[in-house]
């Protein structure tokens, strides 16, 4: 049996083992997933022995960053934001969460040229990556100034505030909302935006999070990170070999949450 997982310091919120252990049921595919949490204290001294008997895996936070130490190799675009999310059997990294990202907002019409981003960790990078791709102007918001200031450098991103009426996007790629801590909010004050504009938190457990709730309140549009998060396991599935399982998934799109939640 091939064995696969995403490993992480605290993976209460994630779905990916009923997405995969689905899908390999589903199609008869002798594999399995699980979760593989790591305190940050031992990582160093675990990680390859925890991943060593695996056939691929995803990475998660706090890890995107550590974990390109550990490899043998990292595809030109992780390396271009230095963060990976995703790691096949020759231990080599990739970065599917900039993919999974732009194409999830292929089909939605942003009216403004600008972004904010409210993070600055390894998601964070993989969202800038996909919105220098789109050809958007990048602000970002962060608590840590150093961190901020790496992705000022690397995207050519702004560190200062925004004209409110030319954001056409805001992002959270941090954990703040995710569960267990369902309450939290992300520090930005949503009703200055203009009404068009689209608030899209990477966080898919719960969903909605508090912070698209309240950017519903106030009229604005709303994306979570299910559709991201789906994207992204086609594009898992391929660099594992597993066409099959990524053509069944790209099939049943938006159904499979239906599917998932009927389990």
């Amino acid at each position: 049996m091939k064995k696969y997982a995403i490993i992480g310091e605290h993976l209460g919120h994630t779905i990916s083992p009923a997405i995969y252990n689905f899908l390999f049921k589903k199609l008869d595919i002798n594999a399995s997933y699980e979760t593989i949490e790591i305190p940050m204290e031992n990582f160093d001294r675990d990680v390859e022995k925890m991943t060593k008997a695996l056939n691929g895996f995803n990475v998660t936070i706090p890890y995107k960053e550590k974990i390109i130490s550990n490899l043998t190799a990292i595809s030109d675009d992780a390396k271009s934001m230095m963060a990976v999310n995703l790691v096949n059997e020759s231990m080599m990294g990739f970065n599917t969460d900039w993919q999974g990202f732009y194409e999830s907002l292929k089909d939605v019409d942003l009216s403004g040229d600008s972004a904010i981003v409210i993070g600055a960790g390894g998601a964070a990078k993989a969202i800038c990556f996909a919105l220098k791709k789109m050809h958007m102007k990048i602000y970002i918001k962060d608590r840590t100034p150093e961190k901020a200031l790496k992705l000022k450098k690397i995207f050519e991103a702004n560190l200062d505030e925004p004209v409110l009426e030319n954001v056409a996007l805001v992002v959270n790629a941090t954990p703040v909302g995710m569960y267990p801590h369902v309450d939290e909010l992300p520090d930005v004050d949503l009703r200055k935006l203009n009404k068009n504009c689209v608030v899209y938190d990477l966080i898919y457990n719960p969903s909605p999070t508090k912070f698209l709730k309240h950017a519903s309140e106030i009229g604005l549009r709303t994306i979570d990170g299910y559709k991201m998060l789906i994207n992204q396991a086609i594009l898992n599935l391929k660099v594992w070999s597993m066409e099959e399982a990524a053509a069944y998934l790209s099939s049943i799109g938006d159904r499979f949450h239906s599917m998932l939640n009927g389990l």
